[in-house]
Parts: structure tokens; sequence; C-alpha cells
């Protein structure tokens, strides 16, 4: 499996991302400040509480981006990647916080009324700061996908929310200045609230798959095409194949069952082409853990090494590798 070294770390395409992500939420954060300021809107304050929670994310996202990088070491043999989940799980609980903010300070204003101003120069600011966090959502989706970092996503995923906030809050401000009803402006920042708990609850929900090692099939499902695709005779059978990815690195581990006659050296030789060949096909970072078992009888009507001298009964097909069976512990 390739590392990065340590000095690429601060070159990775997604430790810039963080640090665009940093640079542009604190301009944004800076713009919708000024627009609550000139307004008092209590829905465009909802958006500036958010946006403030960017600023805090982006700032633990790209350390945690940075460490996940790092190569493995002494003290982390298996890499730092779980800094990756981490990161996320904290961007979502600080999201839950800004929409309980939110939700409090828009009740009270339901109750005490509010009275608002500049309404047009506040929308112009808001929009401007919309078009931005879409250009910096889509562009951290972007860079999530090409560089499969889950704290990326999570805050790509953050940004484009508080886009679909500030556009609610852009239409709060045209129904009151319509309207003239200003009590529309808390109302709508309590939807706003609502709407940030359930992105707080999605980034957190899917952080905890990657801290709890839930099993991911969509990789799951990736190994065993690979595995169809580049399968050799000599590899009699596997079973008890476990994926998961954490941070930028795939991590298989799997029994293969060889010929029993294979020689130890051979059997490993076999093991590490089973890897080159996982590897070259998903075309990612993996590191691998392959347990040799010796091939029984119960392999042969599926086994398709030939010519064979240990063979106790014909080939009738070759095993198939799904995922449910290579999943499989295996005969017992």
């Amino acid at each position: 499996m390739s590392q990065p070294q340590a000095g690429a770390v601060s070159r990775s395409p997604a430790v810039r991302a963080g640090l665009v992500s940093l640079a542009a939420s604190m301009v944004i954060l800076a713009a919708k400040l000024a627009a609550y300021l000139y307004t008092g809107s209590m829905a465009l304050l909802a958006d500036a509480a958010e946006s403030s929670v960017n600023v805090m994310a982006a700032t633990v996202m790209t350390f945690s981006v940075a460490v996940s990088r790092r190569p493995p070491d002494a003290s982390h043999p298996y890499g730092h990647g779980k800094a990756e989940p981490l990161s996320a799980a904290v961007e979502g609980a600080l999201v839950g916080g800004a929409a309980l903010f939110i939700a409090v300070e828009a009740f009270r204003r339901l109750m005490v009324g509010t009275a608002l101003e500049n309404l047009g120069l506040g929308m112009g600011i808001s929009v401007a700061a919309a078009l931005a966090n879409l250009l910096l959502g889509l562009y951290l989706l972007g860079v999530g996908r090409r560089e499969r970092s889950e704290a990326l996503r999570a805050d790509g995923l953050h940004v484009l929310s508080d886009t679909i906030t500030t556009a609610a809050s852009i239409a709060a401000l045209v129904a009151v200045k319509l309207s003239g009803i200003a009590l529309i402006d808390p109302a709508v920042a309590l939807l706003v609230g609502a709407n940030l708990l359930w992105a707080g609850w999605r980034v957190t929900r899917r952080s905890l798959t990657g801290l709890l090692d839930e099993a991911d099939f969509a990789l799951l499902g990736r190994i065993a095409k690979a595995l169809e695709a580049v399968r050799r005779s000599e590899w009699c059978d596997i079973h008890q194949l476990r994926g998961r990815r954490v941070g930028p690195v795939a991590h298989v581990d799997l029994h293969l069952v060889v010929p029993r006659y294979l020689a130890i050296d051979e059997a490993h030789r076999v093991g590490d082409g089973l890897e080159a060949e996982i590897a070259r096909a998903m075309d990612e970072d993996c590191d691998f853990v392959v347990h040799l078992d010796p091939c029984r009888r119960v392999h042969c009507p599926g086994c398709a090494v030939a010519p064979c001298p240990v063979r106790a009964a014909p080939l009738a097909k070759p095993v198939e590798w799904s995922v449910a069976h290579l999943t499989e512990p295996g005969p017992v």
C-alpha cells in the first residue's frame, strides 16, 4: 500500500480544500453578520449563527484531514484515518447546538416582537453570501469524493445546508417587505433551526458509521467485483471478507483458500498476488490482511485448479464470489 510522505501532507488536495473552506467561511460569516446588523433580522441572525459553526467546523475539519493523511507510526499502527469521522461527528454536534440557539432566540422574538430595517441592503448581502456558499459547498463535495474524505463531504453538506438557510432567510425578508408582517421573520428562523437540526443529525449519523466500523457494503461490493474480474485458479475459495474505509485508505482482510500441497513460500506468493490484483482493480490505496487456509475436500466441487494431485471430487461449477458468499465464515 502506498503511504503519503510526511512532507506531502500539507500539499494534499484535501488539506488545501480545508484551508479554502476556512478562509471562505470567515469571509461569508463577516458578510452575514453585517447583514444582520443592518437589518436586525432574526432569520439573518440564524443564518450568521450557522456560518459561525462553519468557521469552527472548517478549523476542526482542516486539522483532522491533515492528521488523517499522516502515515502509520509506532503509536498509531493502523494510521490516523479515524480523525475524519471524529471531525464529522463534532461538526454535527456543533450544527445541532446552533439549531437550538436559533430556536430559542426565534421563540423569544415571536413573544416580544421584532423591528426590521434596511431590508434591501440586507437581502443584497445575503444573496452574495448564498452564491459564495453554494460554490464552496459544491467544491468541497467534489474534492471530498475524489479524495475519499468523510470530513470534507460532511463540511460540503453542511455548507450546502447553509445555502438553503440563507435562501430561507432572504425569502423571509421578501415576505416581510411585501406584507409588512414582521413576525414572519422569527417564524422562518424557527424553520431554519429545524432544518439545521436535521442536517446535524445526518452528518453525525454518517460519521458514526466510520467510528463504529459499520459494514461498508458499497466497498464490499467493489471488492467482490474486483475479485471476480481478476480471479485466478489457485484461489480455491475466499471467505470471511471484511472491509472498511478509514480516511483515504480501504482496509481489507479475508481468508484465502489455496491448494494444500503448496510450499509456504509459494502460498505466500499467491496471497501477495491477490493483494496486488485487488489494489490494481480497485485503483486506490488498500491495506490488506490475508489469512492463508489450506484447501479441504469440501472445496473440490467449486475449485478450478487443474491439474490437482489431491482432488477428491470433480469440478461442478466455480464458486460465485458474491458479497454474501465472501462474507461467510467458511466451512468448519
